[in-house]
């Protein structure tokens, strides 16, 4: 059984696999790290394989676990693609991770996948397994911040599902340059690469997806777990 562990900001998420079967996940806040104690309890594992990518330096002890192999997740980690950046060092886990979901998912294709989570994250692979680096952007959450945060006047809003195609008022108006902005950059970026690397499949998953998955042809495949099968593959390799 393998048990993945990505660790965000705020809170971090769980998963366990068979194989390449996903099982169970879960979120925990690091405050309740416990709960994530009593829910490894409760599946009654053995031998559990781990691994473990990290964005922040709180660690979560894992030698009271019956485990038989560990992996942290760094630019040293054995892949199952050719990692084609400069500087591997600087490349986020959750990049990597999804590159490698979409070769998995989509073997001997090109593949561009797009994570909307803090940042909007762009990332490339090709039909021979090499990731090719890709774009970061704002955020959902980001720009509306920066509006509020650069003005005096504007109001910090919240993300909400939105579909006007013009602002009447000042929110509608924030609603429409944020949310269609990013619309129609994934869409730019979407022609872009697909005249580059036809034929390209994508991919999208993160937590503001949900704010946008109404707004993108039928050809794009959602998948909230992406992340997560990333980093099972990337273990799956290294056992």
């Amino acid at each position: 059984m393998n048990l993945i562990i990505d660790q965000g900001n705020t809170l971090f998420k769980v998963a366990l696999f068979n194989d390449n079967e996903l099982i169970s996940k879960c979120r925990f806040a690091y405050s309740d790290v416990n709960l994530f104690y009593e829910w490894l309890e409760e599946k009654k594992l053995k031998k559990i394989n781990i691994i473990v990518s990290s964005v922040v330096n709180q660690v979560i002890e894992l030698s009271n676990l019956s485990i038989n192999r560990v992996i942290y997740l760094d630019e040293n980690t054995v892949l199952p693609i050719v990692n084609g950046y400069n500087t591997p060092k600087t490349l986020g886990d959750d990049r990597i991770a999804n590159a490698v979901a979409a070769n998995s998912l989509n073997p001997n294709q090109n593949s561009l996948t797009i994570d909307f989570g803090t940042c909007i994250k762009y990332d490339l692979i090709n039909s021979k397994g090499i990731y090719l680096g890709g774009n970061i952007s704002l955020g959902l959450t980001m720009r509306y911040k920066a509006l509020n945060h650069f003005t005096d006047q504007l109001p910090l809003l919240n993300s909400i599902e939105f579909e006007n195609t013009h602002g009447v008022d000042t929110e509608s108006s924030i609603r429409c340059g944020v949310q269609l902005a990013i619309e129609h950059e994934i869409n730019g970026f979407i022609d872009r690469y697909t005249q580059e690397f036809a034929p390209l499949t994508i991919f999208m998953t993160g937590g503001d997806l949900k704010y946008f998955d109404k707004s993108f042809k039928n050809h794009i495949f959602a998948n909230s777990n992406l992340t997560l099968i990333g980093l099972n593959e990337i273990l799956r390799h290294n056992v």
